[in-house]
């Protein structure tokens, strides 16, 4: 199979039904040549209806990454526009090098040779070719019987609506020199692709996009997972440069609502969603302020989400939100080696910050078979009388800390620690080490209880730097204001204090930056138990893949 292929395609609204086929031979990316109107592929110098601008070609567009979005999530597919905002070019220029060109009918040879020849600018010595039959529900003989799905079907419907000759009025038809648009563009969806191929092909010269740099980002879902702004910079411009690499790009970041459009007199149309419209006209009032033209706005309706791939905690739309979202309780990156670590048990560090609900994600992994030790349990014993941390302790925070009972009352001591940074790390100095070796006593009689994995809840894991003492962390995060209101709730402490408790401990995003797998426990409990029961499927391959059992 191949990492990279081409796919030459006459009838778009044949798309659906040759998807599946196409995912036997492409895995990676699919680029899509779109060749309206059945042209040829030689002579193919269009004239009359034919002749169609950028602008025209939207509606096709956004049916290709519609019935993609239906059919193949997984496969990054990127519409080719230079040939479709220039018919008299027949160059195509790739970044990625061509492994197989699949064509959605048959051509003859001279027209596949010439295509190969004198149009493919970027692909391999052996590159293959595959022919797909002219009818709708077969494919050539090197392929099987396709037999489209009812979804199929509703998508491939919802594209022929999708017409190519569709009326537009002139100001959809409109073509300028530069044009803008911005967005947070964290992992690159079918919708980013349409609002910039829409941006592409009404531009001539110069395009620019703003990208939310993150620090704008804190009132978004799960803002914490967004990829870092550089990398969401490179990933706009590789796609640009993909589909339209005539283009002068300018990919910035923006640290305000407006970006370069409230100053930029050269900027002529943005291009927003439906959702971003009223931005658009916010835009417009400034411009008027700072005596600027208007600009004129292009709006891109939203795509709706696949039902059958969406949970109701999710939107209900193709979201940034929502691909966040799923990847929650998968494996973020591979674990590090621990050459220093037993092979066995292997040890899952799961931590999060209070009232996280690690506790109940720890207690879900002991239900799936996992050895479970709560450390906060644990650290209750190393205080006790008669234990090596109480006399420490005592001796330096005074009796004042002490109970009726002459046991150290860890809620007076925490009014101390929690309200300064000097008492904490003291505090942290005599109890961490004590603590970590207690922990391996105890992990060590789960492992001779005959538990393979053992799961190391620990808030502490990442400041004590026990990451080190475990395989890979998983981590619990939660919003902020909702682990405020749940402190207060359980607890019953001020918010004040609880803001206090909470800002002690590691944020949300070093938790993820750190993080193999993350899960949260913002939704409902059965959101949280399909979130766990993915990331313990995917530990188990994972250990049975790289035989660490």
């Amino acid at each position: 199979m191949a990492k990279i292929g081409l796919l030459v395609l006459t009838k778009p609204t044949k798309l659906a039904r040759i998807l599946p086929v196409i995912k036997q031979h492409v895995n990676k990316t699919l680029y899509v040549q779109l060749y309206p109107g059945r042209q040829r592929l030689i002579n193919s110098t269009p004239s009359g209806e034919n002749a169609l601008n950028g602008p025209h070609h939207g509606s096709a567009v956004i049916g290709i990454y519609s019935q993609a979005t239906a059919i193949c999530q997984n496969l990054d597919i990127r519409v080719l526009l230079a040939g479709l905002k220039d018919p008299f070019l027949s160059k195509i220029h790739t970044r990625k090098q061509i492994e197989v060109v699949i064509f959605d009918r048959i051509f003859n040879k001279d027209e596949v040779d010439y295509f190969l020849n004198s149009c493919l600018l970027n692909a391999t010595q052996k590159c293959q070719i595959v022919t797909l039959n002219g009818t709708e529900d077969s494919v050539s003989d090197n392929l099987d019987i396709l037999h489209p799905s009812h979804g199929s079907s509703v998508v491939c419907r919802m594209a022929e609506s999708l017409s190519i000759d569709r009326m537009l009025t002139n100001k959809d038809c409109k073509m300028h020199k530069n044009v803008v648009l911005g967005g947070t563009f964290d992992r690159l969806h079918a919708g980013h692709k349409i609002l910039l191929s829409e941006a592409v092909l009404h531009c001539t010269r110069k395009l620019t996009v703003g990208i939310t740099d993150t620090s704008m980002l804190k009132s978004k879902l799960l803002w914490e997972m967004i990829e870092p702004c550089a990398v969401r910079m490179c990933s706009v411009e590789d796609f640009l440069q993909d589909v339209d690499p005539g283009l002068q790009y300018d990919i910035v970041p923006i640290y305000d609502p407006f970006g370069p459009t409230k100053e930029d007199p050269d900027m002529q149309l943005i291009v927003v969603s439906t959702e971003t419209y009223k931005g658009g006209l916010k835009v417009n009032e400034l411009r008027h302020e700072n005596n600027l033209p208007a600009l004129d706005i292009h709006t891109v309706n939203l795509l709706e989400a696949i039902p059958e791939h969406t949970d109701e905690e999710e939107e209900e739309k193709i979201s940034s939100s929502n691909r966040r979202m799923r990847l929650l309780g998968t494996r973020l990156r591979v674990p590090e080696a621990r050459t220093l670590l037993p092979r066995k048990p292997y040890i899952i560090g799961l931590t999060g910050n209070i009232a996280s609900g690690k506790s109940s994600v720890g207690q879900r992994l002991e239900n799936l078979g996992a050895g479970l030790l709560n450390c906060d349990t644990l650290a209750h014993s190393v205080y006790m009388r008669g234990q090596p941390c109480y006399d420490a302790v005592v001796q330096h925070f005074g009796k004042e800390i002490l109970g009726d009972d002459g046991e150290i009352n860890r809620k007076a001591l925490g009014t101390v620690v929690f309200n300064s940074k000097e008492q904490l790390e003291k505090l942290n100095a005599m109890v961490w080490p004590v603590l970590l070796n207690r922990a391996k006593e105890k992990i060590q009689v789960l492992f001779e209880a005959g538990y393979q994995i053992v799961v190391m809840e620990a808030a502490i894991l990442l400041q004590a730097g026990w990451d080190q003492h475990v395989h890979e962390v998983w981590a619990c995060i939660i919003p902020p204001e909702e682990a405020v209101k749940r402190l207060q709730e359980r607890n019953h402490l001020t918010e004040s204090d609880a803001r206090a408790r909470i800002a002690t401990l590691p944020s949300n995003t070093e938790l993820v930056a750190k993080a193999h797998v993350v899960v949260s426990t913002y939704w409902s409990t059965t959101y949280t138990q399909k979130q766990v029961e993915k990331a313990w499927r995917a530990l188990q391959f994972y250990l049975t893949d790289s035989s660490k059992l």
